[in-house]
């Protein structure tokens, strides 16, 4: 619990940090939560979303770059260094897509297209396999309002073994202070996995976002709750 509450302290400096910005057009994320959302990023624009996850003998830094190719299509690398256990140093590198398909129509969800390769052989030694693991999933949104929407993933991962799914209520307190609360599941031949999250976005100007977010299991082999705090800029 020291871990937490040491996150919901630095939040809370960041949040004292320039209050009152004019409102515009803001930065648009994949974090705090384990859902992909329908947002691509503006054409020849980059994005970065850095954050920190803690749980029981586990931290590791969470680095996406973003680049939009066009309009509706966008290309991700992914860095992540850290300790788990015993093993420490840089994880596989992963590679990542996401094409924007449909725009909500009504009751139409927006979708897009998502999917992630991972290079085992690109990692620390301890960290170092060599298979290339790969998912694919499909991203909902449904904006209900301008306070409230819902997200949903649907994916596989595992050579096609494993179902992904996700779930996730938004709520829009301010123009510039959001929340979700998240289901996410992993349902696999090896066991199920059950698990809940919710978090706090603070948008401190159009280009930089500040979160965090808090995950409890609710069922499965393995009882690891984590915290997770983090910050985005968009370079537009």
């Amino acid at each position: 619990m020291k871990t937490i509450y040491h996150l919901l302290f630095i939040f809370s400096l960041f949040i004292s940090v320039n209050n009152a910005m004019a409102q515009v057009e803001s930065i648009n994320t994949d974090r705090p939560d384990q859902s992909d959302g329908v947002y691509t990023i503006p054409k020849n624009t980059f994005q970065l979303e850095n954050g920190i996850t803690v749980a029981k003998q586990k931290v590791i830094n969470n680095l996406m770059l973003r680049y939009g190719l066009t309009p509706s299509t966008e290309i991700r690398l992914l860095l992540d260094v850290g300790k788990e256990f015993e093993n420490k140093g840089l994880l596989p590198i992963s590679l990542s897509f996401k094409q924007r398909i449909i725009e909500q129509k009504e009751i139409i969800p927006a979708m897009t297209l998502v999917g992630y390769v991972a290079f085992e052989q690109l990692a620390s030694k301890d960290f170092k396999g060599n298979s290339i693991p790969f998912e694919i999933k499909m991203a909902f949104e449904n904006e209900i309002n301008d306070k409230f929407s819902i997200g949903y993933n649907l994916g596989t991962s595992n050579q096609f073994k494993d179902l992904n799914l996700s779930s996730a209520l938004g709520y829009n307190i301010t123009d510039k202070i959001s929340t979700f609360i998240e289901y996410f599941s992993t349902l696999s031949k090896n066991g199920n996995e059950h698990n809940i999250d919710a978090g706090i976005l603070y948008i401190i100007n159009p280009k930089l976002q500040i979160d965090i977010a808090y995950a409890q299991p609710i069922y499965g082999l393995e009882n690891k709750p984590f915290g997770t705090i983090g910050i985005a800029y968009s370079f537009q």
